[in-house]
């Protein structure tokens, strides 16, 4: 016997596993294999999601209150500066603490549902309130959302209301400051007129004969006194500038500067209202119910009207005429107690349930206090951080402020200086010709200087004062309304998302399982492990029907291919006997047997033996449809001979032996060295013998005839086998002393398969595709 190509180690393949990636398949596998009892399930979850969403779903309304900034003035124009883009600068003032604080501390709008509960009620506010564009830069539209539609706008007309309330406070804080600021440039300016007045008095007194409103004779050059008053006004205007911005200046760090207000202590004192409970009808009249002489006589009024009806019912009542109208008499009488009896139980029962509604008034008004205590110390330990977190926002938008119109006042100075110096040049040359006339006349003109600046400085203040009255840079264009129409009247997007998450939450539990399980979906997985036996064929599915002739085609390829790999390898070149193996049932060994021993008889025309060695379910003699006969059960019993068991009405290339009828345990039959003994009378009447074993996990007997052959193939089904399962196999092949040629991936799809080898079949004379 030669066994030359039982090898003790695996066919080449690769050495190292790849990192495990996710296949997408896995989810089509998923799909698949659990739609039968996941839909239903998912449809039922969902159907529960969705009646919950329905059954908590609350409307949402949204109130709009629509602002404008106020571009109109009195008299002057410019004097008040308008906002430019009111949703860039004016939307963080919203959600200031100076603002929202008014607003919580309301007891009114602590009505509204968003806000009922105090340790929530600042962040629903924060969360509800929006503020945007109105659609252009002059336009702000704030919106509040709420359960109730009266309650969002009543809270959305009092956010915008406070904030008007702020703005107003600041504009005419920085009015006043900036008016309060002109008087003393105002009051300089008068004193600088009345020094350059008592200067030119002077001069004209010491020239003789001059008067000081004519003009001088050397200083007619109409040229130089037109440069010398465009100078002059240029200057004059230049310094009213500086002197308001100067005046700005000044009040900036005054000690009544508006930038900052912290939040009201008060404001951050929740309310929590408590509500003393009067007992109603229904709770009286249980408590009456519940008395015990009232209990007492009901009993007795039904016990006497039971007696009265039975006597009724009996005919006795005549006969004991007298004894019937007693018992109605006691039944009156106590009927007559009944009402006394109640009305005091009433008297008791008002007089218990108020205390008890008393008691428990005084307790919640404990627990009250003691909420509030303890909200009060929450909120007054988190209003220092916003406090300063309101300061620290505010002072970054004063610097920014202070920052540009200090560079502002700087190009004024600038200029000024460049005036004053072309003025000054001129004035020199001025005096070169003029002399003491020339000194008069200069005096002349700075003492119009003067004026011009002290003119132009009152027209400012008086501007500011008139300015004042036209309202605040932020006005109501549309006040908020309650709305009439939610949202949404159903929650569509909540529905799917809800619903859909769901109907998946079965398909991921059997993906979780799927995961778990590790089914191998593609042979890649099987090379990528370093502790199974690398593929040596994939073999694609059976086709199902006798016109498929293409799918017959690529499977009977794809077997070729399998014994083409197996005896063209050269550790497996010179294997005679072969025994097909898998993990457990249903994995396409009992299939990939018989089909691999056909291939072999076809090309090497010779005649194979293919035994089953499944004892405990034999498929081979189902496969073929032959009778059982002895089978190799009887060969290894002794009770028949090879050639009596097999089965050669196949033709000359194909002999079965079939597994025979089973009559004691399979481990008695099969071991080792009768296996070696079978194999070696089999090999010396046939070339090859294919044999097709029963699982190796449920059947260890399978070990003792992969131990006893030159080469194993172990079988795995795409989408079945799972690779714990592989592995173990595999484990006990290799314990065995089995030599695993290799692992076959089965199951494959004609198409996957015509797609990773391509399709080029052979056309036989007469044939014709089906």
């Amino acid at each position: 016997m030669n066994r030359s190509g039982r090898s003790g180690g695996r066919m080449s393949g690769p050495s190292a596993a790849a990192t495990p990636q996710f296949d997408p398949w896995i989810l089509w596998v998923t799909f698949r294999r659990n739609w039968l009892w996941a839909v239903p399930v998912g449809l039922v979850l969902a159907s529960l999601a969705a009646f919950g969403v329905f059954k908590n779903f609350v409307p949402t309304y949204r109130a709009s209150h629509l602002l404008e900034a106020n571009s109109q003035w009195v008299v002057f124009k410019d004097v008040i500066p308008v906002i430019e883009d009111i949703a860039a600068t004016e939307k963080p003032l919203f959600f200031n603490s100076i603002i929202l604080d008014p607003v919580l501390a309301d007891p009114a709008l602590r009505k509204a549902p968003s806000l009922s509960d105090p340790e929530k009620a600042e962040v629903n506010l924060r969360e509800n309130l929006k503020v945007a564009s109105g659609g252009n830069r002059r336009h702000l539209l704030v919106s509040y959302e709420d359960s109730d539609g009266v309650a969002a706008a009543m809270v959305c007309n009092a956010v915008v209301d406070s904030y008007l309330r702020q703005r107003d406070a600041f504009d005419q804080a920085r009015m006043v400051k900036v008016e309060r600021g002109l008087e003393p440039e105002i009051q300089r300016w008068q004193q600088e007129v009345e020094q350059r007045h008592h200067r030119v008095q002077k001069l004209s007194e010491s020239l003789v004969g001059f008067a000081p409103d004519q003009k001088v004779a050397a200083l007619e050059n109409e040229s130089n006194l037109s440069l010398m008053s465009e100078l002059r006004s240029r200057i004059s205007a230049l310094r009213v500038q500086i002197g308001i911005a100067d005046a700005s200046r000044a009040s900036a760090g005054s000690a009544d500067e508006p930038e900052f207000v912290p939040p009201a202590e008060e404001a951050l004192v929740p309310e929590v209202l408590v509500e003393r409970h009067t007992p109603t009808e229904d709770e009286i009249l249980n408590a009456i119910r519940q008395d015990s002489k009232v209990a007492e006589a009901t009993s007795r009024i039904a016990h006497y009207k039971a007696m009265l009806l039975e006597l009724e019912d009996s005919g006795v009542y005549r006969l004991q005429r007298e004894y019937y109208e007693e018992q109605q008499g006691k039944r009156d009488e106590w009927i007559g107690k009944l009402d006394s009896l109640k009305a005091e139980a009433r008297e008791r029962a008002v007089a218990v349930l108020n205390e008890r509604a008393d008691a428990e008034y005084e307790r919640q008004k404990i627990a009250a206090k003691a909420r509030v205590e303890a909200l009060k110390e929450g909120f007054e330990a988190q209003r220092e951080s916003r406090v300063e977190a309101a300061r620290a926002e505010w002072q970054r938008g004063l610097q920014k402020r202070y920052a540009d119109e200090r560079k502002e006042y700087e190009g004024l100075v600038t200029q000024l200086n460049v005036l004053q110096k072309q003025y000054d040049e001129e004035r020199s040359r001025l005096e070169q010709f003029g002399g003491a006339t020339a000194d008069l006349q200069l005096a002349i003109d700075e003492k119009q200087i003067a004026m011009d600046v002290l003119g132009k400085l009152k027209i400012r203040a008086a501007a500011i004062r008139t300015e004042k009255q036209q309202g605040g840079s932020v006005q109501t264009l549309a006040p908020a309304t309650p709305p009439r129409i939610p949202l949404e009247s159903v929650p569509t997007k909540k529905l799917i998302a809800v619903s859909g998450g769901a109907f998946m939450i079965p398909f991921l539990i059997g993906l979780l399982w799927e995961l778990r399980v590790q089914r191998l979906t593609d042979s890649a997985a099987v090379d990528r492990s370093q502790s199974l036996a690398p593929v040596v064929g994939e073999i694609a599915q059976l086709p199902v029907g006798a016109r498929n002739g293409k799918g017959r085609r690529v499977f009977e390829e794809s077997v070729d291919a399998l014994r083409a790999n197996l005896f063209l390898s050269l550790e497996t070149k010179h294997t005679r006997s072969i025994a097909v193996v898998s993990s457990m049932s249903g994995e396409g060994k009992s299939s990939v047997a018989s089909q691999l021993a056909l291939s072999i008889a076809k090309a090497t025309d010779q005649t194979v033996l293919l035994v089953d060695a499944d004892l405990r379910y034999p498929d081979q003699h189902e496969i073929f449809g032959l009778e059982m006969g002895p089978g190799l059960s009887g060969v290894l019993a002794n009770e028949a001979t090879l050639d009596q068991a097999i089965d050669k009405s196949l033709g000359s290339l194909l002999h079965v032996l079939p597994a025979g009828r089973l009559d004691r345990s399979p481990h008695r039959l099969i071991s080792e060295s009768s296996m070696r003994d079978f194999v070696d009378r089999a090999l010396d009447k046939y070339s090859f013998v294919v044999i097709d074993t029963a699982p190796v996990l449920s059947a260890s007997e399978s070990l003792a005839v992969a131990s006893s052959v030159d080469s194993t193939l172990l079988c795995v089904m795409r989408d079945v086998s799972r690779m714990e399962n592989v592995n173990r196999s595999m484990r006990r092949l290799e314990a065995s002393g089995a030599a695993v040629a290799g692992t076959v991936f089965s199951g494959v799809t004609a198409g996957q398969y015509a797609y990773r080898y391509g399709s080029y079949h052979y056309a036989i004379a007469g044939e014709a595709d089906a």
